[in-house]
């Protein structure tokens, strides 16, 4: 009898540190995950009729950290205003479209991702889009962050394109190389 109970301690005892290492990380790595959204409405200069103009665009700049990479992506969301009914040719294709970058906080750029958006904003339907991300890897004394700019490009406004700078994602710590 004496031999059952020694072993049950023994095998409670292994488990126990089974746990304890299991919850001190050792095991797959997890990402980690910053995300921040911010809000505009444009006027479209283009436009003087009698119904309302306004575009409300709406970014998620995000920054997720897997292992030694990490990911910079956006989703961009935008509600047409009454005034566009039908798709057509509201903004031109050269000027219109959405920049993502890796940024290193205190400055410093790392790679920049440009992606057109004419043609999808140009159905007249509201909508999101999520462009494709990019991964970086740079060492840990660096802070990452996801730094989102919308260019648009109205036709007949008699200007060049017009540029939106949305809220940066919160940084995150790189990883070792």
């Amino acid at each position: 009898m004496p031999r059952t109970i020694f072993a049950g301690r023994l095998s409670a005892v292994l488990v126990a540190a089974a746990v304890t290492v299991a919850g001190a990380g050792v095991g797959p790595a997890y990402a980690v995950e910053r995300c921040k959204v911010s809000s505009t409405s444009v006027d479209n200069p283009a436009y003087s009729g009698p119904w309302p103009d306004n575009w409300d665009f709406k970014v998620k700049a995000c920054v997720t950290k897997s292992g030694p990479s990490v990911r910079h992506w956006t989703t961009i969301s935008w509600d047409l205003p009454a005034s566009v009914t039908q798709p057509g040719s509201i903004f031109n294709t050269d000027g219109t479209n959405v920049e993502v970058t890796a940024m290193i906080e205190g400055g410093g750029l790392a790679v920049t991702k440009r992606t057109d958006l004419a043609e999808r904003l140009n159905r007249a339907k509201d909508g999101s889009f999520t462009p494709a991300s990019h991964t970086t890897r740079w060492p840990s004394r660096y802070r990452l962050y996801t730094d989102v700019i919308l260019f648009l490009d109205w036709k007949n406004d008699g200007k060049g394109p017009q540029k939106l700078h949305f809220s940066p994602s919160p940084s995150i710590p790189g990883s070792a190389r």
